[in-house]
């Protein structure tokens, strides 16, 4: 998202950062509320905090403003009015666009690791009230007590941003950001500017679980493919037949159980919102998704699985189940030692997180 060129003479004395969230909360909003439809029935500054409130929905108004570069092309001019030729040349206001990047994604940290792990208010005495009216008049003409002074404590998510502030910089954070505020404090300080080799988001659900630093990130075997869009777990175009999926052997149903009936049970307990961010995190196909459920619910206690499909697409219910199969790369893979592992991890961060 850029900063806006035009600013009038009567600003000038105002800071970069100041003329940057003018141009964020005016023209970068109103051009934002018509290419994104959730933003239309918002104003400006609703619209704003929608979108700094969220880390999918920055990532979603980035990606606006690189698919749409006629529609911002007036707002990224330089001192000269010309336009700028790349990220690290200086707007008007004196800052380049990469500076832009990062206070936004500095902003969105900040609320989220508030939003997550909240802000600690520091308890106050409480003071016994006057009983009976002599004892309120009495009260009133006693010297006042001489100001307190209040030590303000930072919170958990203050810390943590502070000690990640220098290092929150790129657009591409923003998907690990709801993985960044598991991090214990310590690990961040360990881990300094190195947090940046770290993309994948099973890297970080790594160093979340075990609280140890990676020496460095892990390779992945193969790149996944580009993730589907859909959220039907019923047959589409892309399986080729109507037939239910095919588990492993191993996860079979019981003799005399109808197979199809115990298929459309254990998909219908996960709603259709979390089966969607399913697909599109663990980059399978619809099918696919629902030989992963299948097997999911064989492997893990079905009190847990139960709790699983019902909880929210960005809960904890599913990051971490999430997290458990990134790292156990159980997906296209259902054999049964890797459920087995999925199934471990799974639980050991359900319980850690009790």
């Amino acid at each position: 998202m850029p900063v806006a060129l035009s600013i009038s003479a009567q600003f000038q004395e105002r800071t970069a950062v100041d003329l940057v969230n003018d141009a964020l909360r005016g023209s970068v909003i109103d051009i934002l509320r018509s290419l994104i439809p959730t933003l239309h029935p918002y104003t400006n500054e609703e619209a704003f905090n929608v979108i700094l409130n969220s880390p999918e929905m920055t990532a979603r108004s980035f990606r606006a403003f690189h698919d749409n570069p006629q529609a911002f092309a007036d707002l990224l001019r330089g001192p000269g009015d010309q336009p700028i030729g790349n990220d690290n040349e200086p707007l008007s206001c004196g800052r380049t666009l990469a500076d832009v990047v990062s206070l936004i994604v500095r902003a969105v940290a900040k609320r989220y690791f508030r939003a997550k792990l909240g802000l600690k208010q520091s308890p106050t005495p409480a003071q016994e009230a006057p009983s009976t009216l002599i004892d309120r008049l009495s009260q009133l003409l006693k010297p006042g007590p001489p100001p307190r002074k209040i030590r303000k404590i930072p919170s958990q998510s203050d810390r943590l941003f502070m000690a990640m502030r220098d290092y929150l910089l790129f657009e591409w954070q923003l998907r690990l950001i709801p993985h960044y505020v598991g991090l214990p404090l310590s690990l961040v300080h360990g881990l300094g500017s190195r947090i940046l080799d770290f993309r994948e988001i099973e890297d970080i659900q790594w160093m979340v679980r075990t609280g140890q630093m990676l020496p460095a990130p892990r390779h992945r075997e193969q790149e996944d493919p580009p993730p589907t869009t859909t959220a039907r777990l019923e047959p589409t175009e892309q399986t080729e037949s109507s037939s239910p999926p095919m588990t492993p052997k191993w996860a079979a149903t019981r003799p005399g159980v109808d197979r199809e009936r115990y298929v459309a049970a254990v998909l219908g307990r996960v709603n259709v919102k979390l089966a969607k961010r399913l697909l599109q995190e663990l980059g399978l196909n619809p099918r696919e998704l629902a030989v992963v459920l299948l097997c999911a619910y064989q492997s893990l206690p079905k009190a847990d699985y139960q709790r699983f499909g019902a909880s929210a697409p960005d809960s904890h219910e599913a990051n971490r189940f999430i997290a458990a199969a990134l790292t156990a790369r159980f997906g296209r893979n259902t054999d049964r030692a890797t459920c087995a592992e999925f199934a471990r991890l799974y639980l050991a961060n359900a319980r850690s997180a009790v």
